[in-house]
Order: C-alpha cells, then structure tokens, then sequence
C-alpha cells in the first residue's frame, strides 16, 4: 500500500508540473492560461513534447522522493516538518490574499498586475466589505489615486492611435442600462413607459451581450472586447477607450448607478477609471430608494451642467429583493405556468422589480420631453445581460449560471436624433457598441479592428461567433453551437441549450476566438 501511494505522488507530482510548463508555455504565446478546451486545439508536437516532459518529470520525482523518504526516516521522531510545511504554506496564503485585498481596495496596480500571471490563481476582492466595516473610504482613496498614472506595459489597445474629428454640433449621449433586463419585458403590459419611449426607435431584435454577470457584460459593452481581457484591464487601471475619448471630446462624464459600480461592476478600475463622476456604493438605504435617486441624481446633473455635451450612464438594478410578487400574478406574460405556484411566484417577483424601473423610466421620459432634448441627445437602452426563469426546465433562475439565449440576449434600442427608427433582426453584439459611438458620434476613422472585435452597428454585419464570459468561465457562442469552457473541463450545447458533442467546423471558430483573446496584448 505504501509503494502504492508513492507511485501516486509521483504521477500526481509530475502531473502537475508537466501542466505548469505547458501553461508557461501557452501563456508566453497567448497572454493567458490555457484551458482543457484550449488544449484540444493543440498540435501533435505539442502533445509529443508533454509526454517527454512528463516522463523526465516521473524519473525527476522519483528520484526525489527517494531522497526526501530517506531523511524523514531518519528524523521521524525529532522532526515536525510536516506540520512546519503546513504552517508555512497556510501563512504564504493568507499573506499573499492579504496583500492583494489591500492593493486592491487601495488601487495599487503595481500589485494588482502581477496576479494574472499565476496559474489557478484566484485572488480575493474585499473592498466592499471593508468599506462597510468603516476600514476604508473607497471613494476617497480612488479620488487619491484618480492622478496616479495607469501601467499599461501589457496591452496594445488601442493598436493604433484613433484620429477622430472635433465636432461641436456632436450629440449628448444618454445610455439606460437596466440591470438583467430581458428584451420580452419592454411591452405595454409590463414596461408601459419604457414601451412608449421607445416605440418609434432603432431597435436590434437580435442582440446578445458579451457576459451573463454585470462585470462581464458591461466590460463587453464599453469596450468591445472579449471579457476574458477583463483581468489584465482591472488590473492595470485602464479605462475604456470611448469613454477616454468622450473625455477629451469635452463632454461631461457622469455615471450614476442604484447599486454602486464598485462592486460586482467594478466599473472605477476599468471602463470609467480616471471618471471622477461615478458612485461606488448604492445611492440609497433600499434598493427602491436608489432607483428614485439614480433619477433625481441625473436631473440635477442636467440642471447644474453648463457644457451642451455630456456622456452618461444610468444604470438602474431592479429591487427583486424588495418586490413583492402578489403586485404582478396577474400580468399577462409568456413565462408562468399552470399549477406551478412556486415558478410563478419567481416569474412576478422578477417582472415586479421590472415595473419598479419602468417608473423610474416614465419620470425620466417626462424630463427628455419636458426640456426638449431629445432632439440632440442619442437615447440608448440596453442591458448587462439577460436573467433567466428556468427556460429550459432545468431549475435555473437569474443569471451567471449558464450561457443560453435566456442569459446572454438582451435588448438594444436607440433614439437617434435625425435617424428613423427600423428593426434590425441580424446577429449583433455588445462589441458593437463602442466602434458604433466612436465612429458615428466622435468620427473616427480608425480600423474596428484597431481597439475592438465588433464592428458598426449599422453595417449589418452579423457575428460568426461571440466570446462571451462570467466570473469563472467563458464560451464561444456560434449560431449552431455554445461551446463553454471551465478550466478544466468544457461543454457544448447545441442552439435549445441541449448537450451536443464538438465539430470538425467548430474548431475553426475555437481558433479564431483565442485569436481574438490575445490580439491587443503586447
């Protein structure tokens, strides 16, 4: 049994050392870690090379294990270095956490870019926590740290500096992002105001965001790349280059959330790093409160502005924690059920905390048309991701969970000033969204390609495959195929979300996926 569990260590031992080199490997190629549905891509040198790699490695460990065995014999009754080794590694552990929790919640990106390096690596964020236990005031430490010069060593974005036009007579940009809003919500019955504002609108009937959680969703939205950048753009402190480029446009940015785009957002270490006019935490002392303030807070903003441009985010989380379900039974809806009393108890706590927004939206609508501005201001509606109400009978309710059309579709509608309203039904994306702005507001000329993976909304120019991530995982979307990957293992599922096996085609859009998730590091 003993020369048993040896041999196990040693295939253990190698195992992962011989994973170690090959994500090294990878990484120096790719700038980020290899996944099992990375490796399957891999060519047949590379395999040969890690079996060679794993037998040195066996006779390495072998030999070592010897050596180690022979000593402990001979200390086994005056030695604690078992005990010694745990300690140690327990005290490594929580050093390394501590310090990375404090450059962190401290903005201290010397540190903080360091992390994405090491392989299964998951640091821990407690800035929000600290925040509440009265340690740290995050919003006076990122206003210390709003001067500080951001590293971008890692990154080539944009690949080539954009030339965009000076244009005074340029619209006021208004962007309304309901949080896990599903484009079946906006109807009269549920979203009456909502519904009514944007009746005559540009809309995209077939748009999908780039995450199914908020980081990721609106990572994708301002930035136009894949979320699996998200890592290295947090930790390095580098805004969004359309919000950058609105900035120096001279327009004033203001971003105003109910929830706070500290955290999950993390919206003041990525696309409004360097904003000043953003709120961390929520705005009230429920979730209803801050709904009102978030449009109380734009209206004094528009009172108290004097620049004719502006640029801004309101982002509205409906209250599903404070919504009572009773108000919505009986709102006609596609999603509840006969006899299934604790489904559609679910089904109206969601469309309840819908309608809560939709207010919200009604009192801005008044404002829009009270001070006239809809004639120069570009009204855009979207969300960070869908949320779904157990679509495909599989218990799933909210989001992150998966990567269906339930999680990742979301709606996109767009009052443009000057522009008739049309539907497009093509396959368009968050990543469309910044090449958009920057070229039909901003008049860039540059390349799409130069700063992001989408491209202008109004080419039509539908996505042959998306990258979509969460916090912990990430899938290349096909029209066909919804390949997932989870580190160690991936799945595919087919168009209705069923369990589907790979594809010789598929793996053309695999390559081109990683292609684009390592194209704007250095």
């Amino acid at each position: 049994m003993k020369k048993f569990l040896i041999l196990l260590a040693i295939i253990y031992a190698s195992t992962i050392n011989t994973l170690i080199v090959m994500d090294a490997n990878f990484f120096a190629v790719n700038r980020f870690h290899m996944s099992l549905m990375t490796a399957i891509l891999f060519d047949s040198e590379t395999y040969l090379f890690s079996i060679l790699q794993f037998i040195i490695m066996v006779v390495f460990h072998y030999f070592l294990g010897n050596e180690i065995g022979k000593s402990l014999e001979r200390r086994r009754n005056k030695s604690f270095i078992g005990v010694s080794l745990a300690v140690a590694t327990m005290s490594a552990w929580i050093y390394v956490q501590g310090v990375h929790i404090w450059a962190d919640a401290s903005y201290q990106s010397s540190i903080t870019t360091f992390t994405r390096y090491l392989p299964l690596f998951r640091p821990i964020h407690a800035k929000r926590d600290l925040a509440r236990l009265g340690l740290i005031d995050s919003d006076q430490l990122r206003k210390q740290n709003l001067s500080k010069k951001t590293m971008d060593s890692e990154l080539l974005y944009p690949k080539n500096e954009l030339l965009c036009r000076s244009d005074t007579q340029s619209e006021n940009v208004l962007v309304i992002l309901i949080d896990a809003l599903r484009p079946e919500m906006i109807n009269g019955e549920i979203m009456p105001n909502t519904a009514k504002l944007f009746s005559e609108s540009i809309s995209f009937d077939n748009h999908y965001s780039g995450g199914t959680s908020s980081r990721m969703g609106m990572f994708s939205l301002f930035y136009g790349l894949p979320s699996t950048y998200w890592r290295v753009f947090h930790d390095n402190l580098k805004p969004a280059l359309m919000i950058t480029k609105f900035d120096e446009s001279n327009y004033d940015i203001h971003a105003i959330s109910s929830s706070g785009l500290g955290s999950p957002a993390v919206l003041d270490r990525t696309a409004f790093a360097g904003i000043s006019s953003i709120n961390l935490r929520p705005l009230g002392a429920s979730e209803k409160a801050s709904l009102k303030l978030v449009t109380n807070g734009w209206v004094e903003t528009i009172k108290q502005n004097q620049d004719p441009k502006f640029f801004t985010l309101l982002h509205y989380d409906p209250p599903i924690d404070e919504a009572n379900p009773s108000e919505s039974l009986n709102i006609a809806n596609k999603f509840s059920r006969k006899n299934d009393t604790s489904h559609n108890l679910e089904v109206s706590r969601y469309i309840q905390s819908i309608r809560d927004v939709d207010m919200e939206i009604g009192r801005l609508s008044n404002v829009l048309r009270e001070r006239d501005m809809l004639k120069d201001t570009i009204v855009i509606l979207t969300s960070d991701h869908g949320y779904e109400l157990d679509d495909y009978q599989t218990n799933y309710y909210g989001h992150s969970s998966n990567y269906s059309p339930a999680q990742t579709k979301v709606p996109l509608k767009i009052i443009w000033p000057n522009r008739d309203s049309q539907k497009y039904s093509f396959r368009s994306s968050h990543h469309d969204f910044a090449p958009t702005l920057l070229k039909e507001v901003l008049g860039c000329t540059n390349s799409y390609s130069d700063y992001s993976t989408g491209n202008n909304l109004f080419q039509q120019k539908p996505w042959k495959y998306l990258i979509a991530g969460s916090y912990d995982s990430f899938a290349v979307l096909t029209p066909e195929k919804v390949i997932i990957s989870y580190g160690s293992y991936f799945e595919v599922r087919d168009k209705n979300y069923n369990l589907s096996e790979i594809e010789g085609k598929d793996l053309k859009d695999m390559e081109d996926a990683i292609s684009n998730m390592s194209e704007y590091y250095k």
